[in-house]
């Protein structure tokens, strides 16, 4: 009897032990047969058992009951069942949705289905913008999601783009969008103090690396933003970090290393040597004819100019006919070096080809208990100048856990480590090494004294200095910490009742540096100078919310959300500087003889209580309204509590019994919405009066009145509605989305002149209202898809006008383009107009048999030299009447991009483009002068376009050097067609073939190039056309060419 039981318990193991096997298979679309990778397998009612698909769509898994049921999920297809029923090889088929309606996609306080969504959203995938060779995720952005602008302030390594949603929502307050990370609002912005000495800093959002980065997700209109209050008026920018997946760890590698070795495009590229100096004898020998002189006489001055400037360089100059036509340059013979026909190269010393190189190392897996996601990345950039280079190292954890039955835990966690150094490219006459290669170095100018061979230290005579020698007696540096953290706990109460509470704090810490030693001319006249700046930006956030989900009878569904949010930001700044420094060994404040410090900080908070509900029937119809109240600190008790809301609504038209029998209409929604956003005041004082203690009398504190507050304050508030309409045509091989958007901004704050009898000259008010409203495109479509090719390509366009509607005083307001600090640009807020309306005279040209400027007068009542096409015109800018020129803001925008793979194959491109405005030139005063700036090199295309006896048709000026302000004048002389078309990106990728990488146990693996501005069209050829977004070109570093090859595998 024993035996017969023991075989019956042998038999019963054995049987248990084959009723789990080893299950292969590969998961493909219906629609092409193509392979789906990282495809989510789950053995249904098994805990720890499951999978993912490699990059084939092939999976494994090995030990699989002979009755499972696999659960396959995957975004834009529909969750599917399929029984394994004692099989070893399970292929299965994934049908796509609708549009990929059922993708999920993150918004605020939690996430959204995309084809019920009722609020205005732009999906931007990791796929991307990974390949990209930037620090900033932004960039990537370029022409990707319609209505939003990204313009590039600076293409020094290190800088970010700004980024505008639809439109210009305030005057004085920020126009930048909130930035959200793994759903909570984060520090973004410059950090640090170096912009008031050399740079903009780092801005802190360099401190994301973009192959952390799953998607990103734009809010634009108030159903999508209002839940974040008054933070979310210029839209919100909601970054999704990556998480793991289900199945074994894959550890994932990524290097590539680029080269830039010029600018994008022509930017200001000087004359020749010879031309140089034609145009400075040209100066001043029409000044001599100005002032009735012989011919002779004129050469003779301007041949003494010459002389008297660059002798001492090595050069002397004649010209035997008393015309530029006979100047000659020779070399002088009285030193170690003869220089005649040769001119020194400052561009070799400096600019250089840049390299970027970046290793990006993760790892990643889970169970259904627990996921996890870990990197660490290291990042280097150089500049094209010698002195600019940023560096990053940053690391990430991203780990989900399951705790019991009912409680998830989520812990995410980042610190990245960056240093820049930089130069002030503001325009800067002795520091600004891209303005002093294109306007102050002459090629005649050496670095060595021609007659000893020692190094140039005296100031050359355009205010430049030879940095091959003072660029060893300086240094500088940001270097910025930044930790993140973020906790958040979700108990799932009931099935459709579920409580998240979220702890978040973010800290990012910036040491600025700069030193001169006493050689440096601007270290000499203090013997050595040194500064040292500590500012620490602390944000803490806590928020609790409670949300609901049920559906009834199958086509009700219910769901609303309540909580509230606690937010705290703090900033503390600290100075030493020191001079009279011991040695240049140390660059220390308490090696200096002489030292001072200064140390204060400032903050604000904020408390919310937020909620919203949503309601839809039967998968066609939808509500949807949110409601917030915000209290801030920036605001007086009698105005610190705003109320924010929003409704909105849809109509998913192609689920109505009518549409059944349209086959060609695969996706028909409508969908509007209307509601309420704020803005802030900037500054976190100005509802209250101040007292400053900086005076000083008989060392004791001094308090005075530091400022005129307003005890009325208000919130800056924005009311928005929007409109949209979608389309998918034919399976969704073609999809179409046009969207309306109203918004009118109104209370908006601005500095206002008040009389100075108070001690000061503006005051912080609510003066005006702004209306932005426009129409936004988008087209996409897959051209040709089939197993092995498919072609795809989509397009976005935007027209948006921006107008000031209303001024509360009726006077219009003059102000400037305040990038850098040099007001290079003039604006007028005036009712009824464009909020970035240039403003200035009018220039009318060049009258042809003088070669003078001339300009329109614009006045009714003045008295006309001459007349221009008809009109009143002067040669006096001093007559000439100020009015509006024209708008910095285009009439169209947006990209165009196409992909095209075949097998292991793609190939990618992005282009972005913009049609209508005007660009103000602000270096045009310096490069393009007629007589102000005579000891400046000039540019090419000054020489070529300016007026001679024998280029009478010349779009500039005769140059004569009698200092004429003409050129300094804001006038519609420097503003050019700010209309372009560039090639953004090109990427080229090779996967390599499994049946290769298999045999070295290499799960995936790709080699790519991409291409960066690699081609531009622009309507103006002088400089690069992507200018800030005030739409002035300044002396900013232009952005450059770059070539980046790199590979990417994973085991």
């Amino acid at each position: 009897m024993k035996k017969v039981l023991f075989f019956m318990l042998a038999a019963f193991v054995t049987t248990a032990a084959f009723a789990q096997s080893r299950v292969t298979g590969k998961v493909t679309s219906s629609e092409d047969g193509s392979p789906l990778p990282f495809v989510t397998i789950l053995i249904q009612g098994e805990r720890g058992l499951g999978t993912n698909t490699d990059i084939d769509g092939n999976f494994v898994l090995e030990r699989c009951p002979s009755d499972a049921v696999l659960v396959l999920s995957y975004v834009g297809y529909t969750t599917v069942q399929v029984p394994v029923a004692g099989r070893n090889v399970v292929n299965i088929t994934m049908i796509p949705d609708a549009l990929a309606l059922e993708e999920v996609m993150v918004v605020a306080y939690g996430t959204a289905k995309k084809g019920t969504y009722t609020g205005s959203a732009a999906v931007v995938r990791s796929e991307t913008i990974k390949d990209v060779a930037s620090m900033s995720f932004e960039k990537a952005l370029s022409g990707k999601v319609a209505g939003m602008q990204i313009t590039t302030t600076s293409g020094q390594a290190g800088s970010a783009p700004n980024i505008r949603v639809r439109g210009i929502g305030s005057m004085n307050a920020s126009n930048e969008p909130l930035y959200v990370v793994d759903g909570v609002p984060v520090v973004s912005g410059g950090t640090g103090q170096m912009s008031d000495y050399l740079y903009t800093s780092n801005n802190v959002m360099n401190s994301i690396n973009p192959q952390d980065i799953e998607s990103i997700t734009v809010l634009k209109d108030a159903a999508a933003s209002a839940l974040y209050g008054s933070r979310a008026a210029n839209g919100v920018i909601m970054i999704t970090t990556k998480r793991g997946r289900l199945g074994k760890p894959v550890i994932n590698f990524k290097a590539s290393v680029g080269l830039t070795p010029s600018f994008a495009t022509v930017n200001y590229d000087i004359a020749g040597p010879e031309q140089q100096v034609e145009l400075y004898y040209e100066n001043f020998f029409n000044a001599g004819k100005y002032e009735g002189k012989t011919d002779a006489a004129s050469s003779s001055d301007a041949l003494r100019q010459l002389n008297n400037r660059f002798n001492k360089h090595g050069y002397h100059f004649t010209a035997d006919d008393n015309t530029v036509k006979s100047l000659k340059i020779h070399g002088m013979t009285d030193g170690i070096e003869n220089r005649e026909g040769k001119f020194y190269d400052w561009d070799d010393y400096l600019f250089r080809t840049a390299i970027y190189q970046t290793y990006d190392l993760s790892v990643s897996g889970g169970t259904d208990r627990a996921t996890y996601y870990s990197s660490i990345s290291y990042t280097k950039e150089q500049g094209r100048s010698t002195q600019n280079d940023f560096s990053r190292i940053s690391g990430r954890v991203n780990v989900t856990q399951k705790i019991g039955k009912i409680m998830e835990l989520s812990t995410s966690v980042n610190l990245a480590n960056s240093t820049q150094h930089g130069f002030n490219d503001t325009r800067n006459v002795s520091s600004n090494y891209f303005m002093l290669s294109r306007n102050l170095l002459w090629p005649l100018y050496w670095p060595t004294n021609y007659k000893t061979g020692d190094p140039w230290t005296a100031r050359y005579g355009s205010y430049a200095y030879n940095h091959l020698y003072y660029d060893q007696h300086w240094d500088n540096f940001a270097k910025v910490l930044r930790i993140g953290a973020n906790e958040s706990l979700s108990v799932k109460i009931l099935p459709e009742l579920v409580l998240k509470t979220v702890l978040s704090f973010d800290n990012t810490s910036t040491r600025d540096h700069i030193y001169y030693d006493a050689n440096h001319y601007s270290g000499s006249n203090v013997n050595g100078s040194v500064n040292e700046m500590y500012t620490n930006y602390y944000k803490l956030v806590s928020s609790t919310t409670l949300s609901y989900d049920k559906e009834f009878a199958g086509k009700h569904n219910v769901s609303a959300l309540v909580g509230w949010e606690a937010e705290e930001n703090k900033t503390d700044f600290m100075r030493s500087s020191g001079t009279n420094l011991a040695t240049d060994a140390l660059q220390t404040v308490t090696t200096a003889g002489t030292y001072t410090a200064n140390a204060y900080y400032w903050g604000h908070t904020m408390l919310s209580m937020l909620s919203r509900a949503e309601y839809s029937y039967d998968g066609r119809y939808y509500i949807s309204g949110s409601f917030r109240r915000d209290g801030s600190s920036r605001l007086g008790e009698n105005s610190r509590w705003g109320n924010f809301w929003s409704v909105a609504g849809s109509w998913r038209v192609t689920n109505e019994e009518f549409m059944k029998n349209i086959t060609q209409i695969s996706n028909l929604r409508l969908r509007g919405s209307y509601g309420v956003n704020g803005t802030l005041p900037s500054a976190n004082y100005g509802w209250r009066a101040l007292a400053s203690y900086n005076s000083k009398y008989m060392d004791a504190p001094g308090g005075v009145i530091a400022n005129i507050a307003d005890a009325n304050l208000a919130w800056e508030t924005s009311y928005t509605w929007n409109a949209a309409l979608e389309v998918g045509l034919f399976n969704n091989r073609l999809n179409a989305t046009v969207e309306y958007f109203n918004r009118d901004s109104k209370d908006l704050l601005q500095s206002v002149p008040i009389s100075t009898v108070t001690g000061f000259s503006s005051t912080l008010r609510n003066i005006g209202e702004i209306n932005n409203h426009g129409v936004e495109i988008e087209l996409s479509g897959d051209i040709i898809r089939t197993n092995d090719l498919t072609w795809s390509a989509g397009i976005t366009g935007s027209w948006i006008k921006s107008t000031v509607t209303k001024l509360y005083g009726g006077d219009d307001i003059v102000w400037y383009d305040p990038y850098a600090g040099d007001s290079r640009a003039k604006f007028i807020y005036r009712e009824g107009e464009s909020t970035l309306a240039y403003y200035g005279i009018e220039w009318a040209g060049v009258e042809r048999e003088t070669g003078r400027n001339v300009w329109f007068l614009n006045d009714e009542d003045a008295t006309a030299d001459l007349t221009v096409d008809g009109r009143p015109a002067t040669y006096s800018y001093a007559k000439a009447n100020e009015v509006i020129l024209g708008e910095a803001h285009p009439k169209f925008f947006g990209g165009f991009s196409t992909d095209l793979t075949w097998k292991g194959l793609s190939v990618g491109l992005t282009f972005t483009y913009k049609i209508g405005g005007y660009t103000y030139n602000a270096p045009g005063r310096d490069i393009n002068d007629d007589g102000y700036y005579w000891e400046r090199i000039m540019s090419q295309f000054c020489y070529d376009n300016r007026w001679t006896p024998e280029n009478k048709d010349a779009k500039y000026p005769q140059r004569i050097a009698i200092d004429m302000e003409d050129v300094n004048q804001k006038s519609s002389r420097h503003m050019n067609p700010a209309d372009y078309v560039r090639l953004k990106n090109i990427t080229v990728a090779y996967t390599l073939p499994r049946s290769l990488t298999s045999k070295v146990h290499i799960q995936n693996a790709r080699i790519y190039f991409n291409g960066a501005n690699l081609w531009t069209w622009a309507a103006h050829k002088e400089y690069d056309p992507e200018v800030g977004h005030w739409g002035s070109r300044g002396w900013e570093m232009p952005i450059g060419k770059t070539y980046t090859f790199g590979l990417e595998f994973s085991f």
